[in-house]
């Protein structure tokens, strides 16, 4: 008989996929069979001539990989899918989810299925994540990106939602403040409304961080030099703004940073790079001089060209750090850790009725 277990949340961005994969590798270690299946996505991937979902395939090599690709995420969530939904002319795709599970979840013990967005996301193809759970037969799991007022009602009107197949709650990106309330009088509220908190996770520097290639593409930046590096990791991130010995003093402060500076400051750039630093980011569109690439292409310090000013660029890369992407080893090796420490994995067990 096999188990399925949906990962769903109340907010964008609340670490589904890092958790998917996380429980998945833990149920494995533990001897259980384990798929990881998606029904629904939206980051259109190609793999091997098949179109489907970038985490989806990411997960699936992780977790499943002699499963049939084609299957792994059966319906991609795009702007023409939704298009011709409003006309009427969709049909079928509940059908398509099933067929393409039990392709996929043959012969294993549990399924570990990925939600997008929130709660609601998919409502429009009639595919909203209580409705994916009971045509699914599966135990939700919802995620919460904090444990503010808001957050917590939400988790509760999640819970009257999804009525029975309700499992728990995992609370992530959790601070000092919310972590000791969660263990004390909120979470014992919770508890008594018939909400399980299985787990409480705290913000993590590492899992934040992101590779100099992803800032690369998200910005967009043109890359002037040390392709090599693109794979580091980006944990801090800088705005060079101030005289050059101020930025000095800070930038030794900090390791595993990018530094924002415009094009014509070259006084910036050379201190952060005469510190531990991951990337120089250059904005307005300004060429450096030849001695920062000179001196770049020697420490192996990739320089971002960035079309935009200054603002624009740390607006962009806000926006991109609130999107946490499961990619990197140490990012999944990091949450593996987190998840042992902080939460309860036989309750997570005790949910899907494994000994």
């Amino acid at each position: 008989m096999t188990r399925p277990l949906y990962i769903t949340s109340v907010d964008a961005f609340a670490g589904k996929s890092l958790t998917a994969l996380a429980i998945g590798l833990e149920l494995q270690e533990g001897g259980y069979k384990v798929g990881y299946f998606k029904p629904l996505g939206m980051l259109r991937y190609e793999a091997d001539g098949v179109t489907t979902d970038e985490d989806a395939h990411f997960i699936h090599n992780r977790l499943n990989p002699e499963a049939p690709l084609e299957a792994i995420c059966p319906v991609l969530v795009t702007s023409e899918v939704t298009e011709k939904a409003l006309r009427g002319e969709v049909e079928g795709l509940g059908e398509k989810i099933k067929e393409a599970y039990e392709k996929v979840s043959a012969d294993r013990d549990v399924m570990i299925l990925g939600g997008i967005g929130d709660l609601a996301r998919g409502s429009l193809l009639g595919l909203s994540a209580p409705a994916v759970a009971e045509l699914l037969e599966a135990r939700v799991v919802v995620m919460a990106r904090s444990a503010s007022d808001a957050s917590v009602e939400e988790v509760m009107l999640a819970r009257r939602l999804l009525g029975e197949r309700f499992a728990g709650v995992i609370f992530n990106f959790v601070g000092p403040d919310d972590k000791e309330a969660l263990h004390g009088d909120l979470g014992q509220y919770l508890e008594r409304h018939g909400i399980s908190v299985l787990g409480v996770l705290p913000e993590d520097e590492l899992l934040g961080a992101i590779t100099v290639r992803e800032l690369s593409e998200h910005l967009p930046a043109k890359l002037l030099c040390c392709e090599k590096a693109l794979d580091e990791l980006i944990v801090h991130f800088v705005i060079g703004a101030m005289g050059v010995a101020s930025a000095a003093k800070y930038f030794r402060q900090l390791a595993d940073k990018a530094v924002i500076t415009g094009g014509d400051r070259a006084d910036i750039q050379l201190a952060a790079l005469q510190t531990a630093t991951k990337a120089v980011v250059l904005t307005g569109n300004i060429y450096p001089s030849g001695p920062i690439v000179k001196r770049a292409q020697q420490l192996g310090v990739p320089l971002l060209l960035a079309p935009h000013d200054t603002l624009s660029t740390v607006e962009r890369i806000d926006d991109i750090r609130g999107r946490l992407r499961v990619r990197e080893t140490a990012k999944v090796e990091r949450a593996r850790t987190l998840f042992r420490k902080h939460v309860d994995m036989d309750r997570v067990r005790g949910v899907l009725g494994l000994s």
